[in-house]
């Protein structure tokens, strides 16, 4: 007789994970493409972070003198313990039962049934790849402009600051833009989208050095650069404007890749913990990265699972770099339970090449 438990291991799960990825046919998650992943062992999570700025000429020096000592760089060592998430599914007596009792009437649709249980788990999985994703956008797109994450623990929220409230401060005045009054760009007929992104690139590289090249956003901010009068003045001319010519994406597109500025239009969305649907990035907020820099690493620590699964009654699996499925079976009651967790947060080195723009700011 064909057991549930048999079927329904750690294993078995991480290979369907694989298989229903692809059946899917969904694109990685945004986020994930521009930080690198690795794992390391324990919760501490340390990275240096350099205090980037324009270089400085030399100054002038006699022959035969002592060189003039320059005040050193300046480096910040940023240290964070990195949280957990775990979450569980059961499978339980009567879907054991009910498993045994259809591979037995029908073998030949024993994978088809199995599938339809091990859905629980896949769901699971699809849960942890949320969170780095989460975290990422929370630390390129911050609605406050001070880069931290925000980790939520029963009804508790916590706070994972990536800089002191000093160095905020400062962080806000170069990487932190907002447009307000009749310039926001929920007033379409006075917002001038199109300008307020070719200034802060201006502004932003004569100011750092860095060159803003990749502008993300959601379709819903991005409807608003496309509503503004003032983009199809531009685009179009002021004859097709007043001719009521329709504005198509694709002009928009090519007339800021043209001036330096590649739009990313990212509307994937997820489910918040009081069970709302969420834009990973807030809407009327961008997230603009400059050009040939890492950002950071997306870190996996070590589960508990994955230091003892190994040793435990029960069954282990990595997936996606760090995400650990752990199965087992209880005798009494005889249920089969997975468990998914994992152990992750980013570093974020490349956080002064970054802006964050609230497009709608005040009132």
């Amino acid at each position: 007789m064909a057991l549930l438990k048999d079927y329904a291991t750690a294993r078995a799960i991480g290979f369907l994970w694989n298989g229903y990825q692809a059946s899917l046919g969904e694109p990685p998650y945004l986020g994930r493409t521009k930080f690198g992943a690795r794992k390391q062992s324990g919760l501490d999570l340390a990275f240096i972070k350099g205090k980037n700025s324009l270089p400085v000429s030399l100054k002038a020096s006699a022959f035969d003198a002592q060189a003039e000592l320059r005040d050193g760089i300046g480096f910040s060592r940023i240290e964070n313990s990195m949280p957990f998430f775990r979450e569980s599914i059961m499978f339980t007596e009567k879907e054991e039962q009910d498993f045994a009792t259809f591979t037995a009437a029908y073998p030949e649709r024993g994978d088809e049934i199995l599938q339809q249980i091990v859905k629980k788990p896949l769901d699971l999985i699809r849960g942890a790849r949320v969170v780095p994703e989460r975290m990422i956008w929370q630390l390129l797109a911050p609605k406050d402009g001070v880069p931290k994450i925000n980790v939520v623990i029963g009804d508790k929220a916590f706070n994972i600051d990536y800089m002191t409230a000093t160095d905020a401060v400062a962080y806000k005045t170069t990487n932190f833009k907002e447009i307000k009054g009749a310039s926001q760009w929920k007033n379409p007929s006075t917002a001038t989208p199109l300008q307020d992104l070719i200034e802060i690139k201006k502004q932003f590289s004569l100011a750092t050095g860095y060159s803003l090249a990749t502008f993300s956003m959601n379709e819903e901010t991005w409807n608003m650069v496309l509503d503004a009068e003032d983009t199809k003045k531009q685009v179009q001319g002021i004859l097709a404007y007043q001719n009521g010519i329709r504005l198509d994406d694709g002009e928009v597109v090519r007339y800021l890749s043209g001036r330096g500025i590649n739009v990313e239009v990212y509307n994937k969305l997820y489910v918040d913990e009081q069970g709302v649907s969420q834009y990973f990035i807030p809407t009327g907020y961008i997230s603009a990265q400059s050009a040939g820099v890492n950002l950071g690493e997306l870190v996996f620590g070590t589960t508990p699972e994955e230091r003892s699964g190994g040793v435990l009654d029960g069954d282990l699996s990595i997936v996606d770099t760090g995400i650990s499925v752990y199965s087992y079976t209880t005798n009494h009651p005889v249920n089969t339970h997975c468990v998914v967790s994992e152990i992750v947060l980013p570093t974020y080195e490349g956080m002064d090449s970054v802006v964050t723009i609230n497009v709608n700011a005040g009132n």
